[in-house]
């Protein structure tokens, strides 16, 4: 590995330890994922946490413990019950020592693909940490930052945000309710790689002008707009087929803003 890294160049070791200082990764780990990807740091930190290696690091150093991740699930189920309820994740959360709200439980829960809020199957717990690659508390926690670097990669916070649509839904429904959408959208763009400047504006327009459920294409139609349209809507086409409820946003803010 030190003669490789003596051919690199001083840009070329610049991004590793780039790459590291983001992913924890090991220094053999960051040379390929950067080699993959073109020595792009951004479409390596992709690779990096798509392809499944962020989770094999974790547990490089010895194999997980499935009698001690069995153990967890059986110390937050709810009695008599064979899942995890809201009071069993409440006890997750403070051992973890984060808040329910914190953006990082629903990282956690999209790895765990859980169906509903506030609740884990045996499978989805269970399942979900043997793909953290965690068999205990302690080491979850160390983990947590990590999983917080994870959201600056638009592939990752792509797959959460798509992930937090069915994730809100109360059970039986079709579509979320305005008002968890509302706090969904807050907590997801509260992250600064990925803030959204008209963030309050969309809120407050759906409040005052929808009061209605969201369906799952407005949701997804949603993060294609702010990829692609800029905030002052000067690459905005009014002939593309985004749903009315955009449309009529665009409208709102330009008379908002004296019809510029």
């Amino acid at each position: 590995m030190d003669a490789l890294m003596n051919r690199l160049t001083k840009p070329q070791k610049d991004k590793i330890t780039q790459f590291r200082s983001i992913t924890g990764a090991s220094e053999k780990v960051a040379t390929d994922c950067l080699k993959n990807a073109g020595w792009g740091v951004e479409a390596a930190i992709d690779h990096f946490y798509s392809s499944g290696l962020a989770a094999q690091a974790t547990s490089t150093s010895g194999a997980l413990d499935l009698r001690a991740v069995e153990a967890l699930y059986q110390r937050y189920k709810e009695p008599g019950e064979d899942h995890i309820g809201v009071d069993g994740v409440q006890k997750f959360c403070e051992e973890l020592e984060v808040d329910p709200t914190d953006i990082v439980v629903l990282v956690i829960s999209q790895y765990m693909n859980a169906a509903v809020m506030c609740e884990y199957s045996k499978d989805e717990f269970t399942s979900g940490l043997v793909k953290l690659g965690v068999d205990s508390i302690d080491k979850l926690k160390r983990k947590l930052p990590d999983l917080r670097a994870e959201l600056k990669s638009d592939t990752k916070f792509r797959d959460v945000y798509s992930f937090a649509y069915n994730f809100s839904r109360e059970k039986g429904q079709k579509c979320v309710q305005l008002d968890t959408a509302i706090g969904m959208w807050q907590l997801l763009f509260s992250v600064p790689e990925q803030r959204w400047p008209l963030i309050d504006d969309w809120c407050e327009f759906l409040t005052k002008h929808h009061n209605r459920a969201i369906s799952k294409d407005t949701w997804q139609q949603l993060y294609d707009f702010i990829k692609t349209v800029k905030p002052d809507f000067s690459n905005f086409d009014e002939n593309s087929a985004w749903p009315y409820l955009l449309d009529e946003f665009v409208d709102h803010i330009k008379t908002k803003r004296g019809g510029q």
